[in-house]
């Protein structure tokens, strides 16, 4: 039996977040309304949200997006899907979905804060919904999530744009690499270390030429003769001879 379509959240934000779901992405959780046309349709087998029309392209498990090579994609997008994953899931699956960015694509994320969700379940007699597994779910919730995995920039985000969703936006970028400092801390030792490679060639020419002026002085020239004799006298092949 078909399942009733209704509004989806997407629809209600989506001229607020489609600028930031530009080129190819995913969008992760659809439900039948992509955010927008480029982006490839992903969801369950047979989703649990019936929000329009548009089928499944790509269906299986969020949690791991084995159908794309790293660094492929220009954004995903996901719409109330995460809150339904236990907490320490939250930061593997915004990893594994990060994976899948190129550098300077976008996350996408449009969430129900849970607290805020629950009041205005009580408030219109609107039926809770018993997927949402992490009582805490909010944007600061996801901002100190996305803090950790060190490969997220914040980029934009909005609580409050519902009666209780928020949104954020996160830019993937390169990860510091193991045992470095920050980007800035690495260019300016990068710039200390050339200053100082800098000087040592400045002194070893400088050396050198003082070498080459000392070496064509007319005393050492003078002394450089009777030193070459006495040499010639003391080698083994001359005293043979």
């Amino acid at each position: 039996m078909s399942k009733e379509k209704y509004t989806s959240e997407t629809s209600k934000h989506r001229a607020l977040l489609a600028p930031f779901c530009q080129g190819y992405g995913v969008d992760v959780g659809f439900g039948g309304d992509p955010i927008t046309p480029n982006a490839i349709r992903m969801d369950l087998e047979v989703p649990y949200a019936r929000t329009g029309d548009c089928g499944v392209q790509v269906g299986g498990d969020c949690r791991n997006l084995l159908w794309f090579a790293d660094g492929v994609l220009d954004f995903v997008y996901s719409s109330h899907v995460l809150e339904d994953f236990e907490r320490e899931q939250t930061g593997p699956i915004m990893r594994e979905w990060a994976r899948v960015l190129k550098e300077g694509g976008h996350l996408v994320l449009l969430q129900p804060d849970q607290q805020r969700f629950l009041k205005h379940c009580a408030a219109t007699g609107q039926p809770i919904n018993p997927h949402h597994a992490v009582d805490e779910f909010s944007l600061d919730y996801i901002v100190k999530t996305a803090e950790q995995l060190k490969e997220l920039k914040l980029v934009a985000s909005q609580d409050n744009i519902d009666e209780y969703s928020f949104y954020v936006v996160f830019a993937k970028v390169a990860p510091v690499a193991s045992g470095s400092t920050e980007p800035g801390k690495d260019k300016d030792e990068i710039g200390r270390l050339r200053r100082e490679l800098a000087r040592v060639e400045s002194n070893y020419q400088q050396t050198r030429e003082s070498l080459e002026r000392y070496r064509a002085h007319p005393v050492v020239q003078l002394l450089k003769k009777p030193y070459l004799y006495f040499k010639r006298l003391a080698s083994p092949a001359d005293k043979a001879s």
